[in-house]
């Protein structure tokens, strides 16, 4: 297991810890068994109604085989980088940049799966030994895919700038934001803003407020009197405001 940090804009780094080979393969036995349940429920309804060996083969094809094989892909795209297993077990994945992975990248992962795959254990060794090898040796814990796709899964459990959101809700209130350099900043930027502002919320510490609050100002050129801390939120609810209001 280590630490991979990520530059942001503004020098402020985000720090991850990688999932270890442990975890992820504890999250794969999860998902595993999911998929294994339902093979078999399905199975058994398909099995009862007595079709014919071609329409039984076509139907395992399109109820069975294919939600098995679009299982990861499907999953880790429509729950932003988790299957159930990975969120039982607190893992994420995450593009090198800390954002989360575009399709592409969910694609690549998905691809690679397939070669890397210990679904084929009993069949070739060498699909179980690419992914603990691959994760072993590279600095970030990445099998081949993520490597390929430019990824890495993290560990989310002591990570609130991961598990807290940024998001909030602007469209029910007449928002009239203030500045609108803030737009040149990522999510990720203000993810750290976010986390920094609640730590500093919660320690009672203005220096760290300032510290921020003055970094922000500097790198968007900002001029403004308002204290640290209100300062900050503003940021934040401008952001959301310019962000989500053409969603």
């Amino acid at each position: 297991m280590s630490n991979i940090k990520i530059p942001t804009s503004f020098n402020i780094d985000l720090e991850f810890e990688t999932a270890d080979a442990m975890k992820r393969f504890l999250a794969w036995l999860i998902d595993f068994g999911i998929r294994l349940c339902y093979y078999l429920m399905m199975y058994m309804v398909l099995v009862s109604f007595h079709f014919s060996n071609t329409t039984t083969q076509v139907l395992l094809t399109l109820i069975l085989s294919l939600p098995l094989m679009l299982y990861f892909l499907v999953l880790e795209i429509s729950m932003g980088g988790q299957t159930p297993g990975k969120k039982l077990m607190h893992l994420k994945v995450v593009s090198l940049t800390g954002n989360q992975p575009t399709v592409s990248q969910h694609l690549i992962r998905w691809i690679f799966r397939m070669i890397e795959s210990p679904l084929l254990f009993f069949m070739f060794l060498i699909p179980v030994i690419i992914p603990v090898v691959a994760i072993a040796r590279t600095p970030y814990s990445q099998r081949l895919g993520d490597v390929v796709a430019g990824t890495i899964v993290i560990n989310i459990k002591r990570t609130g700038s991961i598990e807290e959101t940024i998001f909030r809700d602007m469209s029910a209130t007449d928002y009239q934001p203030q500045f609108p350099q803030i737009t040149r900043l990522s999510d990720r930027d203000m993810n750290k803003v976010k986390e920094l502002l609640d730590k500093a919320l919660k320690a009672k510490d203005e220096v760290l407020a300032a510290k921020v609050a003055h970094r922000v100002k500097e790198v968007l050129h900002i001029q403004s009197e308002l204290p640290n801390t209100s300062f900050l939120e503003t940021v934040l609810n401008d952001y959301n405001y310019y962000t989500t209001k053409d969603n």
